[in-house]
């Protein structure tokens, strides 16, 4: 019986096999393409268990819809320049994965459908560090690519863009970060470990020369966060012990315009923390700070349990909200803009909404998704 039984079901397959596969049609694998207008927001992951296979997870602003991933590599620094369709990727490959030679590259990615472009060849002295924003950026006139080396000697590569090639590799001892200048596109200044700031004029054959500044800050009781953001044509940056420094680079030095005291008469010893502590929003020239109670020498890199809104041209913190752990934090730029944030426990990107103009400064969860194993770097387009 189990042998009929058996033929049986053989010859029902046979019989019913030409007909289920007229009914299984292939899957075809095509590109999305992102509407036009679409705000997109990068979440930077480190992906620090398999730091060879990092990626950005892409999604839409407004609901944070995945629309994508890139793969960053190993170590992948990423920028994403206002005013431009394109993503660029400063990574380095290893030609067994883990192993081999090394290779260091700039890849370009469409901003339309996130699909590879091209890459253009670097130097192999690229910092292999956290994703700090302050390490990868574009001139002003969005031509050239700055890159922040470290073997540990620092120094910054310089990308012509449309040449497709590298045409300098700029010394900056005992220096870190690239800072453009909003109004000469090959003029970049560099935080100093003695509290000035070299400002680099990058000539046309490639060579440079740096210029220090006056001591701006004090690097033993008031050490910069690397992680500033552009407020028209200054940077502003905040201190481990609770100052904002608004710096213009568009001279030949660099110099102090303003500082902000934010706890000063504030009870609880707070300070900012985090990997991007602070964000800015231009058109009202109001920051976003990641503030944690408690401070301490060491305590910089704690996640928020606030986040503070400072008016930057009258110097007065206008409100405080609670926060998720966040850990890094952007804004949009429009009219009605919103925050976002890493959630540092739960590798999640948070959109906080912000209250319309005149209203108490308050935070509300808009939404919420996964960015990663390990984010440390989220940006806003």
């Amino acid at each position: 019986m189990r042998s009929i039984f058996l033929g049986l079901s053989f010859a029902t397959l046979m019989t019913a096999g030409p007909v289920l596969a007229q009914e299984i049609q292939p899957e075809t694998v095509t590109n999305m393409t992102i509407p036009d207008g679409t705000e997109l927001v990068f979440s930077v992951d480190l992906a620090l268990n398999h730091v060879v296979d990092g990626r950005t997870y892409v999604l839409d602003a407004k609901d944070l819809k995945l629309l994508g991933l890139i793969g960053i590599a190993n170590l992948g620094m990423v920028h994403v320049p206002a005013g431009s369709a394109d993503i660029y990727v400063a990574t380095t490959h290893l030609s067994r994965t883990t192993r081999g030679e090394r290779t260091d590259v700039v890849e370009i990615y469409s901003g339309k459908d996130l699909t590879f472009k091209e890459e253009i060849p670097i130097s192999n002295n690229r910092a292999q560090a956290l994703n700090y924003r302050s390490l990868f950026w574009t001139s002003s006139d969005l031509k050239y690519l700055f890159i922040q080396n470290a073997t540990p000697a620092t120094s910054v590569t310089v990308v012509d863009i449309a040449g497709k090639k590298q045409i300098a590799d700029i010394p900056n001892p005992g220096c870190y970060g690239i800072f453009p200048s909003a109004t000469m596109p090959m003029r970049f200044a560099t935080t100093c470990g003695d509290g000035t700031f070299g400002t680099i004029d990058v000539k046309t054959d490639g060579s440079a020369e740096m210029k220090p500044s006056q001591q701006i800050f004090d690097a033993d009781t008031d050490a910069l966060f690397s992680g500033a953001y552009r407020w028209g044509d200054k940077w502003v940056f905040v201190s481990y012990g609770g100052n904002i420094y608004v710096i213009d680079v568009e001279g030949d030095t660099a110099t102090l315009t303003d500082k902000i005291a934010l706890t000063e008469g504030v009870e609880g010893n707070w300070r900012p923390g985090g990997y991007q502590p602070i964000a800015v929003h231009d058109k009202t020239g109001i920051a976003y700070v990641l503030m944690h109670s408690g401070g301490t020498e060491g305590s910089h890199k704690n996640p928020a349990e606030e986040i503070w809104a400072v008016d930057l041209k009258n110097e007065t913190v206008l409100g405080r909200a609670a926060s998720v752990p966040a850990i890094a934090l952007t804004a949009s730029q429009g009219d009605s803009p919103a925050i976002f944030a890493i959630d540092g426990l739960k590798a999640e990107i948070v959109r906080y909404d912000l209250p319309a103009s005149g209203q108490p400064f308050a935070l509300s969860v808009a939404a919420t998704a996964p960015g990663g194993d390990l984010p440390d770097q989220v940006e806003v387009r």
